[in-house]
């Protein structure tokens, strides 16, 4: 025989309000409040395990009375909830504390820093380019003036061409 979707193995399928209380670390009367706010029971009063569990996974605050212990006062799949909530948010403290560690230690630059360093990389190499033809010239003085011209005319185009993609 199969188990039903949803259907934990080793638990009964359906049980009483007390078992389900036992179950769920709560109170009958916990229970008989939440079957007020709608959790599922089947026909002959019974709670239906699987559908119980996914009802308070999905409706029910993780946080309720102050006087109890948070944790205590949970059932088990809101307990659950919770505990991944506490370790994601003690992984995102570390993460930010890693982050701001690795700036301290200068493992890290801001992107404007990068973007300055990128300019006059830029600017650099665009100087670089314009002065190509006249390096030419003097490298080459065989070459006719309107080769050079040429050369010249096409390094500025592709310069050109450049600046506008940015």
């Amino acid at each position: 025989m199969q188990a039903a979707a949803g259907d934990m193995i080793g638990e009964p399928k359906a049980v009483s309000k007390k078992a389900f209380a036992e179950m769920m670390s709560i109170t009958q009367g916990r229970v008989s409040q939440l079957i007020k706010k709608g959790l599922p029971v089947e026909p002959d009063g019974r709670i239906d395990v699987a559908r119980g569990k996914l009802w308070i996974q999905a409706n029910v605050s993780p946080i309720r009375s102050g006087a109890q212990s948070k944790q205590a006062a949970l059932p088990f799949a809101a307990q659950l909830d919770a505990a991944a909530e506490q370790a994601r948010y003690a992984k995102e403290r570390a993460d930010n504390m890693e982050l701001k560690n690795k700036q301290l230690r200068r493992e890290l630059i801001s992107a404007d820093e990068v973007e300055k360093v990128w300019a006059a990389e830029r600017r650099d190499l665009r100087s670089a380019i314009l002065a190509a033809p006249t390096r030419i010239r003097q490298n080459l003085p065989h070459l006719p003036r309107e080769d050079v011209d040429e050369i010249n005319a096409i390094l500025r185009t592709i310069l050109r061409e450049l600046a506008h993609d940015q």
